[in-house]
């Protein structure tokens, strides 16, 4: 039997489910800082959203499915190596800012630089709002699943991302455009992204209970595990 065989099924998708987080998180700091607004016929201001608000939601599903079948210590995981990784990404960038720059280079140093120092204000709000959110968001979805008896995915899902995002969205706001922006323009931009991540954050739930059916199907043993280590799960 080789080495890779002697991995379980649950744990081969435990290191897709932390792949596929980990690239989400990355790509959605990576584009954080660059807007785009829209105008809906009933509001009277220009929509103004974060590129981030694409891939981000992604993470909201996967940290649901890693509280449901990992439990808390399997999701606070996977958001301590989403933190890990953010940081070497971070230090690659650094280290790619000192490089001599080639005069045939496809990508002026100056340019190079632009996106680079964006990308420090916006990958230090975003960690420290990602950290916060993160956790916040574990302990919710925990406390909603105590109290309603493992019923209701739903409403431990939606609950714990609505709660912990209004915090994610005002501190990565506030850090990253904090003397960029008006502090009406960082209010309305921080509320138009916790907006739109509310609204996603509900729409995505349909999406939720496939993966949560897939998962059960792939790994039927794995929740009936966790829920027999109660006191484990809970902490």
């Amino acid at each position: 039997m080789t080495t890779w065989n002697r991995f379980d099924r649950s744990q081969k998708i435990f290191v897709w489910l932390t792949a596929i987080f980990v690239i989400s998180l990355f790509i959605a700091d990576e584009v954080g800082a660059m807007l785009f607004s829209f105008r809906l016929p009933f509001l009277k201001d220009p929509v103004l959203l974060s590129a981030g608000i694409i891939p981000f939601p992604v993470t909201f599903i996967l940290t649901d499915l890693l509280n449901e079948f990992y439990g808390k210590q399997g999701a606070r995981f996977v958001t301590w190596v989403g933190f890990g990784m953010c940081l070497l990404a971070y230090a690659y960038l650094t280290v790619g800012s000192w490089l001599p720059v080639d005069a045939g280079t496809f990508i002026p140093k100056p340019v190079y630089l632009t996106i680079y120092k964006q990308y420090t204000g916006m990958f230090v709000a975003s960690l420290l709002a990602y950290l916060i959110g993160q956790m916040l968001d574990i302990q919710v979805f925990h406390t909603i699943r105590a109290i309603t008896k493992h019923r209701f995915i739903w409403l431990r899902a939606t609950g714990s991302t609505v709660i912990s995002q209004l915090f994610d969205s005002l501190i990565v706001t506030s850090i990253a455009f904090w003397g960029q922006m008006s502090l009406h323009d960082m209010l309305r931009l921080a509320m138009g992204n916790y907006t739109w991540k509310f609204i996603i954050a509900v729409g995505i739930t349909p999406l939720l209970y496939l993966g949560h059916l897939i998962l059960k199907k792939l790994m039927p043993q794995q929740e009936r595990q966790l829920e027999s280590l109660e006191p484990e799960y809970r902490g």
